[in-house]
């Protein structure tokens, strides 16, 4: 069984590119939706319990949510949660400072 630091390791560059390609218009929300499930399943054979969560799980779990919550024209027509959006996916692929903003929690 993986643990949550594992597993937020190899997954956030991951969400990083479904988000940007979702922002876009590359990617459809279907595709995106199937993904953000499928990782959702797969955290729920992570073992997390006991363990605290580091600033770079929040921006994902925040991110995953975003993308979960909102479409790709709420997300380009809203300058703040672009700019929010942009943060996460940048701070996910390790060339950005952590979104001060975060408050991602996990599922």
């Amino acid at each position: 069984m993986a643990n949550a630091a594992t597993f937020i390791d190899n997954k956030a560059r991951q969400l990083s590119y479904y988000a940007d390609a979702f922002v876009w218009g590359s990617l459809p929300a279907s595709e995106v939706n199937l993904y953000c499930w499928d990782t959702l399943e797969e955290w729920s054979q992570v073992a997390a319990n006991d363990v605290k969560m580091t600033p770079k799980e929040s921006a994902f779990w925040y991110l995953l949510h975003q993308l979960v919550c909102s479409n790709s024209s709420e997300i380009k027509g809203c300058p703040k949660l672009r700019s929010e959006v942009d943060t996460c996916i940048n701070y996910l692929r390790g060339c950005g400072r952590y979104p001060d903003f975060c408050c991602g929690i996990r599922p």
